[in-house]
């Protein structure tokens, strides 16, 4: 009940900051970064709360965020910890939070559910006294269903009870994790904070896909379907029409190609969000994202999808 007071606390004073725009909040808007704010980062510890492990991959998870993170010291817990640093200064924060939209239309209406990985400071203002509540960056995460019905996104409680819990997440993994905190990170660096929905095609990126291997995670590959929420696998085909060299991997085998090996590069990436889909594609070595298309009220990947890369 306290890190539920604390959380509720925690939400409600960003509510009432006086940000102009509810989409600041939630991180959505692109925004320019202070040079006061990264240096009050840097000045933290940044916690990173990990979900109840039954596999043993939170060891993994560990180790390949340790490697990447560099901005601040990087520090793991359990979100039942919350309050040991909530409201403290000396901590910036990795959760998971949610965002419930409501779709009205002459026939009746229906919701949208959102989940997204968010790095935040707890103190509230930078060295100019500009609020920073509004996050520095945000990652989109992609829930299986049952975990979409687990919880009500705008309520904090719900969120951080049940998908800490018992949440699962497909791009919930050492190897994605790694890739998107790398990438944010480089944003941060550069003082952005992106666009959620901005769309990247990499001068480079002709040139590097025509070179590398593809590497494809098999658990991102779940086909959908919305009248009855069933996921099964997709036709072991559908990367045919990507036109160049890919791989489609299980966790062992991309943990050992990208953390053991350390000879990937590109990494596919796609997420559905409620109706929202991204398909996203990660220079590892560069530390970036040469490749993201947003589809909204879309789901499932289709062909067009990846011919749209080339």
């Amino acid at each position: 009940m306290i890190l539920m007071a604390l959380l509720q606390g925690c939400f409600k004073k960003m509510a009432q900051s006086g940000l102009a725009d509810p989409r600041d909040q939630l991180a959505m808007l692109k925004k320019n970064l202070t040079s006061g704010v990264i240096d009050q980062l840097k000045a933290t510890k940044t916690v990173f709360f990990l979900q109840k492990d039954n596999t043993g991959k939170n060891d993994s998870i560990q180790a390949a965020l340790s490697s990447v993170w560099d901005l601040a010291p990087l520090i793991f817990d359990d979100i039942s910890n919350f309050g040991k640093y909530a409201g403290d200064p000396q901590y910036s924060y990795f959760i998971i939070e949610g965002n419930t939209t409501n779709v009205r239309m002459t026939q009746g209406s229906y919701s949208n559910t959102h989940y997204y990985l968010v790095l935040r400071l707890f103190k509230d203002t930078d060295l100019k006294g500009k609020n920073t509540s509004s996050g520095l960056c945000r990652i989109e995460l992609y829930p299986s269903w049952p975990t979409i019905q687990l919880g009500e996104g705008n309520n904090p409680e719900k969120v951080v009870n049940t998908l800490y819990d018992k949440g699962h997440f497909y791009n919930w993994s050492p190897v994605l994790l790694k890739a998107e905190l790398a990438s944010a990170q480089t944003n941060i660096k550069s003082k952005i904070r992106p666009w959620l929905f901005e769309e990247i095609n990499d001068p480079q990126l002709t040139r590097l896909i025509s070179k590398d291997t593809l590497y494809v995670p098999q658990h991102l590959l779940n086909q959908f379907n919305k009248f009855n929420g069933k996921e099964t696998s997709y036709p072991k085909n559908l990367f045919a029409s990507y036109g160049y060299k890919y791989r489609i991997c299980g966790d062992a085998e991309l943990y050992r190609i990208f953390e053991t090996e350390k000879r990937g590069r590109l990494l596919f990436e796609y997420v559905k969000s409620s109706t929202d889909k991204f398909v996203t594609i990660y220079d590892v070595q560069n530390k970036k994202i040469i490749y993201k298309k947003y589809t909204p009220t879309s789901y499932n990947l289709k062909s067009k999808d990846l011919q749209n890369i080339q």
